[in-house]
């Protein structure tokens, strides 16, 4: 009976306990790891926050804690092999070893009322805490005062429309499919819009920019026959093309005058509800600095803010002295600081990666540091990787919400891993588009060909399609849109 048995070779990868964490270590932000560790300390006993102060026991607890028992071995047979003592409270952790208990150990003196847990209210006051509340909605600032001006049944539809509104304040539905939706006539929306319309600051719950303008002007108390409004009234598509000198023949006026009733008209706001923007401001905490010291660029890590953490030692008095407790209590010591040494090494594992990488900035970056974002070199997370002996993948999370803090500013560690045109970085060429429009004849501006071909001048060869994609992720427009009044 043959069953078709046989044997096969294959190679797989399985992800452990400990690489799972370490790589969710790894990702997180700076923010998110804070969190993630105070999480960490309160889910877990046998983690506690230093606290770098002198021992509080006697000295002969400081002993008894220094010198392993003979029964200790047997419980400490998570790890290889025990490492002599460290006098320093904050044992550094060397990636890629195994550790003993012993080795994490503090020694700076415990006892069970030195805990502090997550920290007293005069601890640093947590990042996560200052972030701004969200503001208030559309609808929240301006209901109010409606309420006040309008029946309730008419401010029930108000509700309606300035719910019904996009980002910009503008109102995407026709009065007849409100009225059809709330059951009300058409001229009953029409009187509630009006009221709508001509809240502070002005233009809220229009159907377009034109009527806004219009509405913005009449509140500001502009004459009715001005050029501005005509040019709202009777001109709007030929406003939208630019064509100034047309305009000014219709109207019988110069050019110029058309021109500063143009500009007149950009004082108006373009987004009524720009000010009403709900949402929480967005806070992002630098893993590093960078600063010069003398002529030396020096990276520092700004983890002042996270607990300094140390294993607990009564859970290390368990394991030392294991025929002391019940198994139980033994059993649940062992998991736990199993899992604070995962958590431990997972920390020391993502902080040594950036430092690594922060240090490859330096040196590969350092113009960028002397003169500025336009000496940015093209660099790749490939190349990267290579440089620190890792795979592209880990620098890639390694790099993710992580941030930079220079002189130059702000930056995320994905600014500086980007692609771009020989050894100029993208964002550099981008940089020097930016420059090259904001420098153009506005009545004259510059096609992308054009700005290809000064480009080439300082020795930047791109096409012009990807001139065309970097305006386009700049958000400038083509030459033709660009043409000034």
């Amino acid at each position: 009976m043959n069953l078709g048995l046989h044997l096969t070779q294959r190679l797989e990868m399985r992800l452990t306990p400990q690489l799972i964490l370490q790589m969710t270590i790894l990702q997180a932000s700076a923010l998110d790891l804070e969190q993630m560790v105070r999480e960490e300390m309160e889910k877990n006993p046998a983690l506690e926050e230093s606290d770098d102060s002198p021992g509080t026991v006697e000295s002969d607890v400081i002993a008894s804690i220094s010198e392993p028992a003979p029964e200790a071995a047997a419980p400490v047979s998570m790890v290889d092999a025990p490492a002599p003592q460290t006098n320093e409270s904050q044992v550094e952790i060397r990636p890629g070893e195994e550790y003993t208990v012993n080795e994490l150990m503090p020694d700076d003196g415990w006892s069970p009322t030195a805990y502090t847990g997550t920290g007293s209210d005069d601890d640093q006051t947590s990042a996560v805490e200052l972030a701004a509340g969200p503001g208030q909605s559309l609808v929240e600032s301006l209901m109010p005062h409606l309420r006040s001006v309008l029946s309730e049944e008419d401010a029930r539809v108000a509700e309606f429309i300035v719910e019904s509104l996009d980002d910009d304040g503008f109102l995407t539905m026709t009065d007849e499919e409100v009225a059809e939706q709330q059951g009300v006539d058409v001229e009953r929306v029409r009187s509630i819009l009006y009221a709508i319309q001509r809240l502070e600051p002005g233009g809220i719950a229009c159907h377009d920019r034109r009527e806004s303008f219009l509405i913005q002007l009449e509140l500001a108390e502009a004459d009715p026959a001005g050029l501005e409004h005509k040019l709202l009234t009777d001109h709007w598509e030929l406003l939208m093309k630019k064509q100034t000198a047309r305009i000014a023949k219709l109207c019988g006026v110069t050019e110029d005058k058309v021109r500063r009733a143009v500009m007149r008209l950009l004082t108006l706001e373009t987004r009524p509800a720009r000010g009403f923007a709900p949402g929480t401001a967005d806070y992002v905490s630098p893993d590093f600095s960078v600063e010069w010291q003398g002529d030396l660029l020096v990276a520092s890590a700004n983890d002042e803010r996270f607990p300094r953490l140390r294993l607990s030692q009564r859970y290390i008095e368990i394991l030392k002295t294991p025929k002391a407790y019940a198994p139980e209590q033994v059993q649940f010591a062992r998991e736990k600081l199993q899992r604070a040494l995962m958590f431990l090494r997972g920390i020391e594992s993502r902080r040594r990666t950036l430092k690594r990488l922060v240090d490859l900035i330096i040196e590969e970056q350092h113009d960028f540091f002397l003169h500025g974002k336009q000496h940015l070199k093209t660099a790749t997370l490939k190349r990267a990787a290579d440089v620190i002996g890792v795979h592209a993948s880990t620098v890639s999370r390694a790099i993710a919400g992580k941030y930079l803090e220079t002189d130059q500013g702000i930056f995320p560690f994905s600014y500086f891993f980007k692609a771009g045109a020989g050894d100029t970085s993208r964002t550099s060429v981008k940089q020097k588009i930016q420059a090259i429009i904001d420098g153009e004849d506005k009545q004259n501006p510059l096609s992308d060909d054009e700005i290809c071909t000064k480009l080439k001048l300082e020795k930047i060869n791109i096409s012009r399609r990807t001139v065309a994609k970097y305006r386009a992720e700049l958000g400038v427009p083509g030459c033709s849109d660009r043409k000034g009044f």
